[in-house]
């Protein structure tokens, strides 16, 4: 017995697609950019910490919103963040954002998919708007 093919509507296809593709504001200086990122991006957050002059990367995914977080650094550095106190990066894994700030005097650097953005004694914004 063959079944007859039967192709999916345009309509199921063009909703499949806008849940497979992220829409990203980004803000920072005077300017503001678009981004449309898949689920599977990865975000980067990359500055060197003024207290202890180490290098900190930030990673996340922009799924429905932006989580997935994981910080790479030194035992130092973490330590000043958490005064020893905690795993961060459990309590970072937890993080569930539809925006995220960041700041910074020295510079600063975020990575969402290939774009690459940066900062110098100011801030970036990154707002998920797409999927509400």
């Amino acid at each position: 017995m063959r079944l007859p093919f039967r192709p999916l509507p345009l309509g199921l296809l063009a909703l499949g697609g806008l849940l497979l593709l992220r829409l990203v504001a980004v803000e920072g200086e005077g300017a503001r950019r678009l981004l449309v990122l898949f689920p599977w991006s990865r975000g980067e957050v990359a500055f060197v910490n003024s207290v202890t002059g180490r290098p900190v990367r930030l990673l996340f995914y922009p799924l429905w919103d932006f989580r997935g977080f994981r910080a790479l650094t030194d035992p130092e550095t973490e330590a000043y963040y958490t005064g020893g106190e905690y795993a961060w990066n459990e309590v970072l894994a937890q993080e569930r954002r539809r925006e995220l700030v960041y700041c910074s005097e020295v510079g600063l650097s975020l990575a969402l998919g290939p774009w690459r953005f940066w900062a110098e004694g100011g801030c970036l914004r990154a707002r998920l708007l797409w999927p509400p």
